[in-house]
């Protein structure tokens, strides 16, 4: 049942991602209801002008996605989509609304506009005979299957699913069906009420006049995907979580906070942008928490050859404070730490904020184990990792990061020489040094005495990669191409996962995601997906490269 409903909606909504949008904010982005949890908004127009609906249809994947469709009156969406009367010079969008009838306690709408409605009518006759079209006011409404619900008016068509919870024996933990949750199918005249809702949605319970929406928006990204965190974390608090958690907190720590991020499919990369905005009365831990980078000093000390992945970030002790104080759990906390003699300030004072951690050398191979088996020796294969982790943190007060580290010993961490040591298997350890000013771990005792004495600051980070991580309170870099050039792709005895990696190797280059500023009550962040062919657009790249994967799941299904 929910399958269906997935293939439908995979017609009605990502069918026609590859036709044109309007600019600005569409008016239909008003039935948009401003306690939606999360909206998803795909810029039509945008993503025609980087791949045409014919090279969609005409490929590969799309054909076998057709011939592996049972239902024949899907397959007749999918065909005749280009003739439904969908306006594909518009934007598409989908958000979720808390409903506990529902199942997964969730609401999904669609909103789809229109270029002609006789268009859509026949459509819908055509390729589902058998739904009944009723007249409501000025609009009409079917049931397409059992499962998705439309209502449509000249210029907009709605979509709701009507997938809800039996309230029969759905939650009885001794009733026939185990407790387990049931689905079904909500009664005409309660989906009718809800279709009549969401057009009813007025201009001040709309999300339009948000601001964090509508910057948003108005940005013309490709896919736009919105968070509210003050409709989220209302009704999480509003539970029983508060008492579970002990605590009561204030509605203002996330009064009007939101996480907004927009994505767009350019030659060579895909890119995206973030922000999270804060409550006004979180404004101080923020401004705290995104007003320094990240150390130079520390990072250049890295052992950057063969990097695989680096992460490297600043936490502003005082920002930390600022959270434990506004949150009420700053005197909670050295209640706690009381109990060792600390207080939170003996515990942030310890550090600057800043920390890193890299990866380095990174390799997967298969290898011969022989074990023994009811006296035989049995040969069998197993994948081997191997590479180098090193985690390193800068210190501000000597004298609180020691008493932290003597609780460490105090617990049995052993002392080698100059350093200290974690056995991890009969192999390997993880060996911690430490000076006056950093304390680092790392499973090669070489890189963690290099990182001390500076001996990789020679080591100079290619201009590119520094330019991404340096600069930042926040960032984060793979690198793909060094990450997968050791990973054996003959490892597994599955061609899917085979093709996989070597199609892997060749689809992307690195990931960079960086930022973690606090600018205008936001934190912003920057996302690069790096191609190895920067000349075809990410679309058309992604495509062949699932038509790849298509093509193995095949070979491996003979």
């Amino acid at each position: 049942m929910m399958h269906r409903l997935l293939r439908v909606t995979v017609v009605l909504f990502l069918a026609p991602v590859f036709f044109t949008a309007c600019n600005g904010i569409p008016d239909h982005a008003r039935y948009i209801p401003k306690e939606a949890v999360g909206v998803v908004g795909i810029n039509l127009r945008a993503l025609s002008k980087k791949i045409a609906w014919n090279v969609i249809t005409g490929s590969k994947l799309f054909k076998e996605m057709q011939a592996r469709i049972p239902e024949k009156n899907t397959k007749d969406a999918m065909n005749s989509i280009e003739k439904s009367g969908i306006d594909f010079s518009n934007t598409l969008y989908v958000y979720i609304k808390t409903d506990t009838r529902m199942k997964g306690n969730s609401r999904v709408t669609g909103l789809v506009p229109l270029s002609d409605a006789s268009r859509w009518e026949a459509y819908v006759k055509q390729v589902f005979p058998q739904a009944e079209i009723k007249q409501h006011g000025d609009r009409k409404e079917a049931l397409l299957g059992r499962d998705m619900y439309v209502g449509w008016t000249r210029n907009l068509m709605i979509i709701i699913n009507t997938m809800s919870v039996s309230t029969d024996n759905a939650d009885e933990p001794g009733g026939a069906n185990n407790g387990l949750n049931i689905s079904s199918t909500m009664g005409q005249a309660d989906v009718s009420a809800e279709m009549e809702n969401a057009f009813s949605v007025t201009k001040e319970n709309s999300i339009v006049d948000n601001n964090h929406f509508k910057g948003l928006e108005l940005e013309g990204h490709d896919i736009t995907f919105w968070l509210n965190y003050d409709q989220l974390m209302t009704q999480y608090m509003s539970g029983n979580m508060a008492e579970k958690m002990g605590v009561t907190l204030s509605n203002t720590l996330w009064k009007d906070a939101a996480f907004t991020s927009g994505f767009d499919f350019k030659k060579g990369k895909i890119t995206g942008d973030m922000h999270y905005y804060m409550s006004a009365d979180m404004k101080d831990a923020g401004t705290e928490l995104g007003a320094t980078n990240a150390d130079k000093d520390m990072i250049e000390r890295l052992p950057n050859q063969n990097m695989d992945m680096l992460l490297a970030l600043h936490i502003s002790p005082k920002g930390i404070k600022a959270v434990l104080d506004k949150t009420g759990l700053l005197g909670l906390a050295n209640v706690g730490l009381s109990t060792q003699g600390m207080n939170v300030d003996t515990v942030l004072d310890a550090f600057t904020g800043d920390m890193a951690i890299i990866m380095n050398d990174f390799a997967l191979h298969t290898e011969s184990i022989t074990d023994s088996f009811m006296g035989q020796a049995v040969i069998h294969q197993n994948q081997k990792p191997a590479g180098s982790i090193t985690y390193v943190l800068k210190i501000n007060k000597k004298q609180n990061f020691e008493k932290l580290f003597q609780l460490a010993k105090d617990n049995g961490l052993q002392q080698m020489g100059g350093s200290y040591i974690v056995p991890i298997d009969d192999k390997d350890s993880v060996y911690i040094m430490m000076n006056g000013e950093y304390a680092v771990a790392s499973n090669k005792f070489a890189n963690a005495n290099g990182f001390l004495q500076g001996s990789f600051k020679s080591q100079k980070m290619p201009e590119a990669t520094a330019a991404e991580i340096l600069g930042h309170p926040w960032a984060l870099y793979f690198d793909m191409q060094q990450f997968l050039k050791n990973i054996d792709a003959g490892i597994s005895h599955s061609a899917h996962d085979s093709t996989m990696i070597m199609e892997s190797k060749k689809l992307l280059n690195n990931i960079s995601f960086t930022g973690g500023a606090f600018k205008e009550n936001a934190f912003e962040y920057h996302l690069d997906i790096n191609f190895m062919n920067t000349e075809e657009n990410s679309i058309i790249e992604l495509m062949d490269f699932g038509m790849k994967m298509n093509d193995a799941d095949k070979i491996a299904s003979k």
